[in-house]
């Protein structure tokens, strides 16, 4: 049975990431996502789904914007925006994969300190709990940030073991845009190559990102009003959807997001956020 869940698991580490593909495919698949971003980012085709990265993340953040509660893979070098959240995750055809989170965040224009905390669970095969911290300084223009934190995973009756998860970045706003550069991962399985993003805060209701993991481009937009938000986003290749709605009201947030498509299938996500800020 051990042996069983264990292949089973693999498979679904594999399709969340946390296993690196064969390096042929994500060279060519590197090359791939160069292309798709130049061509996203001149065309103007923006949308958003990047850093929502379920089914371990913080629902309620627009993606790896520069700003706003943390995600498992969002940028540490990140301005402050005092608040706290939880969130639910669960996929539509699997009722038995689920993901709660909680998030906080607190600092000044100068620096910023957060956490995340997430307890991820796949039916009867495979559990996870995790959390980590972040500490981002900024300076002019420019922001750097860092991120640890642990995770333990463990097959139910059988094994369990600890991962360490290590992320730094650094980032530059000019003229309404935010250039990012971030590298993350555990310490056992350590990236090759960075997250990067390009993100524009165009108006007050309107924002937008194009990024790259360079193995896929994710590319999302937010527009603002004074009751709330709508986001959508998408992400290729292995073209996925996802589309939320948000109110806002005396400080409060809640919102929710659907997504279709990719190796997660169909999902639904909630949120809740309290501002903190005077």
């Amino acid at each position: 049975m051990s042996k069983i869940a264990g292949r089973l698991v693999q498979g679904r580490l594999i399709a969340r990431g946390l296993i690196p593909c064969c390096q042929n495919s994500c060279l060519e698949l590197r090359r791939l996502a160069t292309i798709i971003f130049l061509a996203g980012f001149l065309s103007g085709s923006i949308s958003q789904a990047f850093c929502f990265d379920a089914p371990v993340a913080f629902v309620g953040d627009f993606g790896c914007a520069p700003e706003g509660l943390p995600g498992w893979n969002s940028t540490p070098a990140r301005r402050a925006a005092p608040a706290f959240g939880i969130s639910g995750y669960m996929r539509s055809d699997s009722p038995e994969e689920w993901v709660l989170s909680a998030a906080g965040e607190w600092g000044n224009p100068h620096y910023r300190v957060a956490f995340l905390y997430g307890y991820y669970a796949l039916d009867s095969l495979f559990r996870e709990s995790g959390a980590s911290i972040e500490a981002s300084f900024s300076r002019w223009f420019l922001v750097a940030g860092l991120g640890f934190g642990g995770i333990t995973q463990w097959v139910p009756g059988d094994a369990a073991w600890l991962r360490y998860r290590l992320k730094f970045g650094i980032s530059a706003q000019v003229r309404g845009f935010t250039l990012a550069s971030w590298w993350q991962g555990f310490t056992d399985e350590w990236r090759e190559y960075p997250r990067a993003g390009v993100f524009w805060d165009a108006s007050q209701s309107f924002r937008a990102y194009v990024a790259t993991d360079m193995q896929a481009v994710f590319v999302g937009t937010s527009l603002r009003f004074a009751w709330g938000s709508i986001e959508t986003s998408y992400s290729f290749p292995g073209f996925s959807l996802a589309f939320g709605i948000s109110f806002a009201f005396s400080g409060y947030g809640i919102g929710a997001k659907y997504g279709t498509g990719g190796a997660l299938g169909p999902w639904e996500g909630l949120w809740v956020s309290k501002s903190l800020k005077k």
